[in-house]
């Protein structure tokens, strides 16, 4: 069984506790850099990604870039 893939989101602006609660409810982990917020997820297919993604855009998170990391 192939493993899953994992994504860097790359997101502008700050996230409140509220925010990050719910990031932590869509299986999404934050590291913070010097250049801002990074979420780090595995998702288990693309539809499960665009969801995340669509749930990142209704909470009103702006997406800077979406990566695939390597293994």
């Amino acid at each position: 069984r192939a493993a899953r893939p994992r994504y860097e989101i790359r997101v502008r602006g700050e996230l409140t506790p509220a925010l990050l609660s719910m990031l932590a409810a869509l299986n999404l982990r934050t590291e913070q850099t010097e250049t801002g917020p990074i979420l780090v997820g595995v998702f288990r297919d693309q539809a499960e990604l665009n969801g995340a993604l669509q749930a990142l855009s209704d909470l009103g998170i702006e997406l800077v870039s979406v990566r695939q990391l390597d293994g």
